[in-house]
């Protein structure tokens, strides 16, 4: 089974899935832990340079898979690799100034100005892309997500656009705790990340 057979496979199966959004019904109150919480985020928008290697597992309905990822970011631009675990490139996807190509596992490329947009044609299915960067560092992407918040003031669990993220892994890189195991969850799929390294 190709990459490319067996994400549409999964993801696939939300754009006909009649799940309920999950409900937004966290919202943090510890005084104690929302201070903490201030002084967390401080240090995460200093953040204008990062790097993150990992692995995505993919769970939809019994089935899934495995990929490894490679994204970098920078102002005015960013980078996402996607690979098969015997390391063959799936899919390439870079956002600059001058708008967006995605080359996909075939070699074909495409380009346009709206990386959600190109996302949804190759895969069939909305991927919240302009959210995930904010997800994958431990942010909120809107002021209307929920959360609640660990003992250390860090993000423990997330509800945005109708998906739960939880955090259950935090690594200490030049200071600052970033997310190095989390899970998202969206109707019948789960996805799974694992960032093996940050670069700042």
């Amino acid at each position: 089974m190709t990459f490319r057979t067996l994400l549409l496979g999964g993801l696939l199966l939300l754009s006909g899935c009649a799940t309920a959004p999950l409900i937004q019904t966290e919202t943090e109150t510890n005084p104690q832990r929302l201070g903490l919480w201030q002084a967390h985020q401080g240090l995460l928008q200093q953040v204008e340079h990062w790097r993150a290697e990992g692995r995505a597992a993919i769970l939809a309905q019994g089935t899934g898979g495995q990929v490894a990822f490679d994204w970098q970011r920078e102002p005015g631009q960013q980078l996402l690799n996607i690979r098969t675990p015997l390391g063959q490139n799936a899919m390439q996807l870079t956002q600059n100034a001058q708008g967006v190509v995605l080359i996909d596992h075939e070699g074909t490329v495409y380009q346009g100005s709206d990386s959600e947009a190109m996302l949804r044609e190759a895969l069939g299915w909305s991927v919240p892309f302009d959210a995930m960067h904010a997800w994958l560092l431990g942010l909120p992407a809107t002021q209307s997500d929920a959360y609640s918040l660990d003992e250390l003031g860090r993000l423990k669990r997330m509800h945005s656009n109708g998906w739960r993220i939880d955090y259950q892994r935090y690594t200490l890189v030049n200071g600052i705790p970033l997310p190095s195991r989390m899970e998202l969850t969206h109707a019948d799929l789960t996805l799974r990340l694992v960032v093996d390294r940050w670069h700042l």
